[in-house]
């Protein structure tokens, strides 16, 4: 099947593994474009024309996907983080129900998640930032803060998103929601990543968490 239709951002800092994501995006998705947009250290990337690198001018991961998406012209969008934490394989899933009429599909990391991919104290956090984001808006997710998705551009420009870091994602679920488009979520895989950890601070969650409320 051919992907001309998708471009695929990989927003990404320092991240060793970002060359065999975008190889591995290039292989599942054959005829995509990608956008890898990086901060900190310019990444190695496998040459070829649908292979496209920016450098990011403003700090976030919410500033990298906004600045990121200038640039696609294609009619699906989808994000991916440059960790190899996520199998670029089940973006056919995503990308399908993309075609069929959804205008956002979601990988679900949380089906058959492990403590060596995801601490117990992550998972709590997730759990924590969905059930508010399902409570308040209405939502019927299982994982809000994915980064594997799938979307049509003019859903995504439509929403007018702001927030700069990685509270984007939150905000594409909730302003999607109350725009009224469909959303669904498809069980997505996810693995121990590579590289030295990020170490997830707690005014970092507590920072998201507030976030869930802003769109009241």
């Amino acid at each position: 099947m051919d992907y001309a239709d998708t471009t695929v951002i990989i927003p990404v800092k320092d991240e060793p593994a970002v060359g065999k994501v975008t190889k591995g995006v290039l292989h599942a998705l054959p005829g995509c474009r990608v956008i890898v947009i990086y901060s900190g250290e310019a990444p190695r990337l496998p040459k070829g024309r649908n292979v496209s690198i920016l450098h990011q001018h403003s700090a976030g991961k919410g500033m990298a996907c906004l600045e990121a998406a200038e640039h696609v012209k294609t009619g699906i969008m989808c994000f991916i983080d440059g960790d190899d934490t996520y199998d670029p394989k089940d973006f056919k899933g995503l990308i399908a129900e993309v075609r069929k009429g959804a205008d956002m599909a979601l990988g679900d990391r949380m089906a058959n998640i492990s403590a060596a991919a995801m601490p117990l104290y992550i998972q709590f956090g997730n759990n924590i930032l969905t059930s508010a984001a399902n409570l308040l808006y209405g939502l019927r997710l299982e994982d809000s803060q994915t980064g594997i998705r799938a979307m049509k551009k003019k859903v995504f420009d439509s929403l007018h998103l702001k927030e700069k870091e990685f509270g984007i994602e939150s905000e594409m679920n909730i302003k999607a929601k109350k725009n009224g488009c469909k959303i669904v979520e498809l069980p997505a895989s996810y693995y121990v990543r590579t590289g030295a950890a990020k170490h997830f601070k707690l005014a970092g969650g507590f920072k998201l968490f507030f976030t869930t409320f802003k769109f009241l």
